[in-house]
């Protein structure tokens, strides 16, 4: 067999491998980001399961730094449906998004909007920053604590500019808020996100098709 066709199938085995490998996880992303225009969450109080241990433990310590529980949430995804639990500052400065889903990092979210399409966002312990078009997005690695004190600074530097945040006294409030930020900024925020996870597969099908049509028209 010549080293060229040889080279061809080596090709195509190897995208074929690749593509099997990042084409589910490529597929996944693709599918929640087209719907994140239209996904809202909805008010899962009343049906939630019980928390997780670690959503426990983080709302035991967002109590002692002035948050109250207010409810649950429910955000039906490709993958199922992802509760979170949702808790409201004591001044209705912010509120916290505890995520309740699979992953073993408790990953937190702290909240504040203004009437002007302002928003702030602080997330816990991970995350991609991001400033751009009316969203402050800043992550702290460190404590959540540190988290919740990042979080009022920046909203104090804001206040200056902006005048005082929405109120978020009920999940109400919470939920306009939540449809609020997704007609406003929809997937921007996934976009660099899906970006990496789906260009790999574009590339590793590319391959693959270039390497089938150039295997069957080969003379």
């Amino acid at each position: 067999m010549p080293v060229d066709r040889v080279l061809l199938v080596v090709l195509l085995v190897a995208s074929a491998a690749l593509l099997g490998w990042t084409g589910p996880a490529a597929v996944r992303a693709w599918q929640i980001y087209a719907g994140t225009g239209r996904r809202r969450q909805r008010d899962a109080t009343q049906r939630a399961p019980a928390r997780p241990q670690g959503v426990a433990d983080r709302a035991a310590l967002l109590a002692s730094e002035g948050y109250r529980p207010l409810g649950v949430t429910s955000l039906v995804l490709p993958g199922g449906e992802r509760f979170g639990w949702i808790l409201a500052a004591d001044d209705a400065e912010s509120y916290v998004i505890l995520a309740g889903g699979s992953s073993r990092v408790g990953l937190t979210g702290i909240y504040s909007a203004w009437a002007d399409g302002t928003w702030l966002a602080t997330q816990h312990p991970m995350g991609e920053a991001f400033d751009r078009n009316g969203l402050h997005t800043q992550i702290v690695r460190t404590t959540l604590a540190d988290a919740v004190r990042v979080h009022r600074a920046t909203l104090d530097r804001l206040r200056a500019i902006h005048d005082s945040p929405r109120s978020i006294r009920t999940m109400g409030d919470m939920l306009a808020l939540d449809e609020d930020y997704r007609v406003r900024f929809g997937g921007s925020r996934l976009r660099p996100v899906t970006a990496r996870i789906v260009l790999p597969a574009m590339l590793s099908a590319c391959a693959f098709l270039v390497s089938v049509i150039l295997l069957v028209t080969w003379r």
